[in-house]
């Protein structure tokens, strides 16, 4: 008998099925077994298992745009912020703008911006490093001087670049369902939140960090679907994005190295390094999408937190397991680090020093921030579904601090649990309202980190971004509620939609309908501080600031009494009796009209040292009241001193102690009062070395009479 060929372990051998074996039935023959003869085999060779094949998830499906919803959105978000266009600058634009003298200087102060905290001239560290803005504000005071109207255009057209990108990154993550995504970008575009961001100037930093973030995130999208790294190699579709990015990112890079660089290798250099950087960069859609979160940090640093939005966007849309979302990160976290150690280097610091201050960080004082954080996710969460009323200040004391006997403290933390377990199931799942959850968190992060970490106040402004993440959950609902047939249903889409889409125009009017109300109310900073005074009366801030309006306005009337008395003595050869008398009406009437607005002044200001007792900056008002408007010398003394006392840093109560003393000095002849008015010159600008008007009038001092005092006895500081 020819004996078996073993099978070869490279080969695959056939399987045999066993043969079954006979059960022996009862009563048979027990047969005698042959024992096998055992013969010499190979031992089998292992066969070597085959290697996994590894497939790469890259590129994804490129995904085709619908270009309506995107341009729609675009107009609708330009359109919306129009009635802005004529309005004045309001709240911080006049820190962010009128004060801030690098800003004045046009594009000459470009470097110091970029070497400078956002709130430099404002005498407080608070570790901010936003120059992006401050740039785009140089150069608007560079071509266009002192015009809000540009500003607010501006601010507009960057806020309808803002929708296009959202329409179509939306498209991307959302294949086929053109109108849930435009459904989700409108309830963005149109929700009042935002009228803080746009139609407040300064609030360009937040619009040009949103802008950006979706940028990268577009951007990287667009590498994940890419055959070519290289953009230029991809569809002529792509082009007008990549080249706009590209030019964008070297321009960028040219204004930005020559800046750092300009004491270092020089401006000439440090431009050509960075143009060298940004255009190795420029020429991938991984690099756009790099840069485009460097702008984003340059805008806000507090953009940090969009790190999380890309491997979310993958693990969700692009249906890449967690690992591929992760490890995908590494190029953006580089990114991250330059950035910091660029921050680090230039102002010193990467967290600032918030200042012992009541009216903006009293939560830290209370030590109350963390139930307080709980309580402030109630007012959002509430906001961002119903937006009224809004109001620009939410300073101490409109929301009492948070504590173990507060109801909306604890409706707070259950709601933060909650929320937490279902942004989870909805990881799990990779559901649309998971998504909206995770994006409300990762960008509520900033705001709910301010009071966590700060203790500081509520604000509309952190909402920003947080308002998309609500979006995509309440088009979820809505459309699981209203649409009810599948997408397999012969009816024609718009039919299907119908419902939801009759509901959602409502909605989108009603929130456009309140965008372009509430715009109106930033007009300028009469219009803006007592539209807050109804919704806001326990605000110390708001009270003061409605002061401050009441005292420009007696500060107008006393002007124009001057004006009218110099107007009549400059008669020549003289007035007529006749003149003397109508200039005296006029006179008495407007210094009445004055002292009326003076005593609203005060009345405000009482109230707010009410609410907040050691309000320094309350007391400074009080004081210039007394200096400026209904005259009493010893009353503006006392009020400037008791602002020094609640706040020792503030540089213009000792500079307008400063300006008493000199005119009591020099009408008097009194040299001692002179010294005084050179010491607190001084002392404005040991509190504030940055102060321009203690710098001027000490120096005019010293020209003037030689007096430059640094230190006096408080036997003297306290005579007077």
């Amino acid at each position: 008998m020819a004996k078996k060929k073993q099978p070869s372990g490279y080969e695959n051998p056939r399987s045999v099925a066993p043969k079954p074996t006979p059960t022996p039935t009862q009563g048979a023959a027990r047969t005698n077994a042959t024992r096998p003869v055992e013969t010499a085999q190979r031992p089998p060779v292992r066969s070597t298992p085959a290697k996994p094949v590894v497939t790469d998830d890259l590129p994804i499906e490129r995904r085709p745009i619908e270009w309506w919803p995107p341009v729609v959105l675009a107009l609708l978000g330009f359109a919306l912020y129009i009635n802005t266009f004529g309005h004045q600058y309001a709240l911080d634009d006049i820190a962010a703008v009128g004060q801030n003298l690098f800003v004045k200087k046009g594009l000459a102060g470009i470097p110091d911006l970029l070497r400078t905290e956002f709130w430099h001239f404002s005498n407080i560290s608070l570790g901010y490093y936003r120059p992006l803005s401050l740039i785009t504000f140089a150069m608007e005071q560079e071509y266009f001087k002192d015009n809000p109207n540009i500003s607010h255009m501006i601010n507009a057209g960057l806020y309808g670049v803002t929708g296009l990108v959202v329409g179509v990154l939306l498209q991307k993550w959302l294949s086929k369902q053109t109108i849930t995504a435009f459904l989700i970008g409108l309830v963005f575009i149109a929700h009042p939140l935002h009228t803080e961001i746009v139609a407040n100037i300064k609030g360009r930093d937040e619009i040009l960090s949103f802008l950006f973030i979706a940028l990268m995130l577009l951007s990287y999208w667009k590498h994940l679907e890419a055959d070519s790294p290289y953009w230029f190699k991809g569809p002529v579709s792509d082009w007008p994005l990549g080249g706009i990015l590209g030019l964008f990112s070297i321009v960028g890079g040219w204004v930005i190295g020559s800046s750092l660089m300009v004491n270092t290798l020089g401006s000439t250099a440090g431009g050509v390094l960075g143009v060298l950087i940004m255009g190795a960069l420029s020429g991938s859609w991984m690099g756009l999408a790099c840069a485009s979160l460097y702008f984003a940090f340059l805008s806000k640093e507090s953009s940090i937190v969009s790190l999380a939005l890309i491997p979310a966007m993958q693990y969700w849309f692009a249906r890449r397991n967690v690992w591929q979302s992760l490890i995908s990160l590494w190029p953006f976290l580089i990114v991250t680090a330059l950035f910091f150690y660029q921050k680090q280097k230039m102002i010193g610091t990467l967290s600032g020093t918030p200042p012992v201050d009541w009216a903006n960080y009293p939560y830290a004082i209370e030590k109350t921030q963390k139930s307080t954080m709980f309580k402030f996710l109630e007012y959002y969460l509430r906001l961002i579904f119903l937006p009224h009323p809004l109001v620009y200040d939410y300073s101490y004391n409109v929301i009492p601090s948070g504590g173990k006997g507060d109801i909306l403290t604890w409706a707070g933390f259950f709601t933060f649990l909650g929320l937490i377990w279902l942004a989870w199931k909805g990881f799990m799942k990779r559901t649309l309202w998971g998504f909206g959850i995770f994006w409300f968190f990762v960008t509520m992060a900033p705001g709910l980190g301010f009071i966590w970490l700060r203790g500081g106040i509520f604000a509309e402004r952190f909402s920003y971004a947080a308002v998309m993440g609500f979006g995509f959950v309440l088009i979820w609902a809505l459309q699981k509620l209203l649409v009810r047939q599948s997408e397999d249903s012969p009816k024609p889409v718009l039919v299907r939609y119908a419902p939801l889409l009759g509901l959602m125009a409502v909605v989108a009017g009603l929130y456009s309908f309140k965008t372009v109300e509430r715009n109106r109310d930033w007009e300028n900073n009469f219009i803006l501080f007592n539209s807050a005074l109804p919704y806001a009366p326990n605000s110390c801030q708001v009270q003061r600031h409605v002061a401050n309006e009441w005292i420009e306005k007696g500060l107008k009337d006393r002007a124009k009494a001057d004006s009218i008395a110099n107007a009549t003595n400059a008669i020549k050869p003289k007035p007529s009796l006749e003149q003397v008398k109508k200039a005296q009406i006029l006179i008495d009437t407007n210094i009445a009209h004055a002292n009326k607005h003076g005593r609203w002044a005060l009345d405000h200001l009482q109230e707010s040292t009410r609410i907040y007792p050691n309000f320094g900056e309350a007391y400074f008002s009080m004081a210039y009241v007394f200096q400026k408007i209904t005259p009493n010398v010893d009353s503006a003394k006392y009020y400037y001193k008791q602002t020094i006392r609640a706040a020792n840093a503030y540089a213009p109560a000792y500079n307008n102690l400063g300006v008493i003393y000199q005119g009591e000095g020099q009408t008097q002849n009194n040299r001692q009062k002179l010294e005084l008015a050179s010491y607190y010159y001084n002392r404005s600008m040991v509190v504030n070395p940055a102060y321009v008007d203690g710098q001027n009038n000490r120096a005019n001092l010293l020209k003037a009479f030689g007096i430059d005092v640094k230190m006096l006895p408080d036997s003297i500081v306290n005579k007077y």
